[in-house]
């Protein structure tokens, strides 16, 4: 169970979102109970042996909340950072009493309308200014929003704690369009040595109208796959340092 809950650790705070639950609301209750499971998730970590949560720890992210995006005034958008900002300053004291790292991560639009980027990420952890809260990046919803991944590798590299490789389509690592190698000479350049994690969520039925679940457990065994994404990242990261 340790063992799991080392490659899960960066993903302990994400599920389980609800409108009930969140760090950047101006309702006082949501606001606390944000804070609160923050917390919670921390404790959890520390007894499971992990030592980072990751996800949208700024707030319930929109497809997990039911809610669509919308418009809100300068004013408003101001108050919710600072929401934000206290709720991770207290959350981060918390965590780095049971020896815990909070990394937030940005979204891709369609799932957040807070954190989307890297440069998003580095104004938050700027304001919030406290060394338990750090970064998480995911390659999955870099493609949508960055204008380059390995530029916002870089950009954010001095504050990463976890990354996760994924396909522009969250198949298996190997069979979409990210280019991995600068990917890896991103990383190796940040000197980023910490876990890389894979989140596949393939689409496997191309008929019309097929929603894709993506939090559905796998219908067949994909272990030699996964093994082999692994192995392909792994390789990699190994000869990334090498330009021949």
């Amino acid at each position: 169970m340790r063992r799991c809950s080392l490659a899960i650790s960066s993903r302990i705070s994400t599920r389980s979102a609800a409108s009930r639950l969140d760090n950047g609301s101006d309702d006082r209750n949501a606001h606390r109970a944000g804070i609160d499971y923050l917390r919670y998730t921390a404790d959890c970590a520390a007894a499971l042996g992990a030592t980072v949560v990751g996800g949208p720890l700024t707030g319930n992210p929109l497809v997990f909340a039911g809610r669509a995006p919308l418009p809100v005034s300068e004013d408003e958008r101001l108050a919710r950072k600072e929401r934000c900002v206290k709720g991770l300053i207290e959350a981060g004291d918390h965590a780095a009493q049971a020896g815990i790292l909070l990394a937030v991560e940005p979204l891709n639009r369609f799932e957040s309308d807070v954190l989307c980027t890297t440069q998003q990420a580095i104004e938050l952890l700027d304001a919030v200014d406290h060394p338990a809260i750090k970064l998480m990046l995911d390659t999955f919803h870099m493609h949508m929003e960055e204008a380059s991944i390995a530029e916002a590798i870089r950009l954010g590299g001095a504050h990463l704690v976890h990354f996760q490789a994924n396909e522009n389509h969250r198949g298996f690592p190997g069979t979409g369009s990210t280019d991995w190698v600068a990917v890896g000479r991103a990383l190796h350049e940040v000197g980023y040595k910490g876990p890389v994690s894979l989140e596949p969520f393939r689409r496997n039925d191309d008929r019309f109208g097929v929603p894709l679940a993506q939090w559905r457990p796998p219908h067949e065994d994909e272990s030699e796959r996964l093994a082999a994404s692994a192995a392909f990242i792994k390789s990699h990261l190994t000869l990334t340092e090498y330009r021949r």
